[in-house]
């Protein structure tokens, strides 16, 4: 068996018993990221035809700042003098590029700027690719697209991580920057993944769950985070009207949805995911589509309309062969094994992962796992039948379902008690199950401790 954390030492976490160590967090004022010097504030790198670069600051203290002595540059390392200038408290200035502001180019895919006060850095922002100076570049802020501008949000802050500063937003030179509000009535509301005609066919549906029509100009929609197709960016003058729907097509998008599983993601343009969607192993020809709180296969292809729940109705020869055994029994089938078990669950979904959660019965334990996130509403003590494939993951059992039905809440009791055990006997035989030590922490590591 290879070494692994088991779930267990989780559980343990939750019910163990000795000394607790506390670490207190450090206090912060709620100003902490307003800071008493000028920042750079806003930029603007890939204008519009004929517009200019810019480059905006802000004073966020309450005194005016004489810029005589401040410089500003970018990687070339060829300051610009800001002499003769000072910003009013609580003000801005904008320098761009002309013959009369900054000489350097901006560059689009990325950049370092820095602010000098006699020579001592005052404030630095870096943003997409450039790790020259940096070599952290996954603390770096995102590039703006054209005539869009990099932002600090909120306005004024600066907490020294320009990833989490700083926003694409609209150019709002002089003035405050404020994140827009956008609804969150749209949702992503059924998806064909492998559709029986083709590619071409796949469809991601979007609906205005709310009471007035929504301007969706500049939303993407996207498959999995990492990796994957581009982003669609929905074009200007798109409306999805109170109570509609709206498709986009693989012939629009071109986003390839896999057969094996994938995600569906809806991004507002302030980059927030609006609406997710995952899910495991797509059904040919059927699309995944949202009833209430659930997800379902469905053979009825709705675009456009309500969605509509049918399914394949498989004659007894295609029926798979279901075993029903008690969790322990489920453990020895190979994988690929189609089982019915019964238990009580033990860690609900979302306390873990979103993924998976835990069952146990009198004598052992085991993962439910769904890849769409989808299960019905849980908790800690329901009493359950599940439905599913028996598979492995780093040496650990579970069962794989493909949707919330596969799950039948038979009863609810109370939480059921730990099984007090020692350190010495904590082993696979115990994988899965709700358990109790007294030991001493010997080390530490994030959110996760040994003893």
């Amino acid at each position: 068996m290879t070494k692994r954390k088991y779930i267990l030492y989780a559980m343990m976490a939750l019910c163990f018993i000795g000394v607790i160590f506390v670490f207190a967090p450090k206090v912060k004022a709620a100003d902490d990221h307003i800071d008493d010097h000028i920042v750079i504030n806003e930029i603007y790198p890939n204008p519009n035809s004929g517009g200019n670069e810019w480059i905006e600051f802000y004073n966020p203290t309450s005194a005016d700042i004489d810029l005589s002595a401040y410089t500003i540059e970018d990687g070339t390392h060829k300051p610009k003098t800001l002499a003769g200038k000072t910003i009013p408290a609580l003000s801005y200035f904008v320098i761009e590029k002309t013959a009369g502001g900054f000489s350097f180019a901006l560059n689009d895919d990325g950049e370092i700027l820095i602010l000098k006060n006699a020579g001592i850095v005052v404030d630095q922002v870096v943003y997409g690719k450039w790790d020259d100076e940096t070599n952290n570049p996954d603390n770096n802020a995102p590039v703006p697209a054209q005539g869009k501008s990099l932002s600090r949000i909120p306005n004024g802050s600066d907490s020294d991580n320009d990833k989490s500063d700083f926003r694409i937003l609209a150019p709002t030179k002089d003035l405050e920057n404020v994140l827009p509000v956008y609804s969150n009535s749209i949702i992503i509301n059924e998806i064909l993944p492998q559709p029986a005609s083709g590619s071409a066919d796949e469809f991601i549906e979007l609906y205005n769950s709310g009471s007035v029509e929504v301007d969706l100009s500049g939303w993407q929609i996207d498959d999995i985070a990492s990796g994957g197709s581009s982003p669609y960016t929905v074009p200007v003058g798109t409306i999805i009207i109170a109570g509609g729907y709206l498709s986009f097509y693989n012939t629009v998008d071109h986003i390839s949805l896999n057969d094996s599983g994938d995600s569906a993601r809806l991004i507002d343009p302030n980059g927030d995911v609006k609406s997710e969607i995952s899910y495991g192993k797509s059904n040919r020809g059927q699309s995944y589509s949202k009833f209430g709180d659930n997800w379902q296969w469905t053979t009825a292809l709705t675009p456009g309309g309500e969605n509509i729940l049918t399914v394949e109705i498989q004659t007894p020869d295609q029926d798979a062969t279901i075993l029903t055994t008690d969790i322990s029994g489920a453990r020895s089938q190979p994988d690929g094994e189609t089982v019915q078990v019964t238990g009580v669950v033990s860690v609900t979904p979302g306390k873990l992962s979103s993924q998976y959660f835990y069952i146990q019965d009198g004598n052992s334990g085991i993962q439910i796992y769904n890849y769409g996130k989808n299960f019905p509403a849980l908790q800690v003590g329901d009493e359950i039948q599940v439905v599913g494939e028996l598979g492995s993951t780093s040496n650990e059992r579970r069962i794989k379902i493909t949707q919330a039905s596969d799950i039948s809440i038979i009863s609810t009791h109370p939480p059921p008690a730990p099984l007090s055990t020692v350190i010495d006997q904590v082993g696979e035989n115990l994988e899965g199950q709700y358990i109790s030590v007294i030991g001493v922490v010997t080390k530490t590591s994030g959110s996760t401790f040994y003893i």
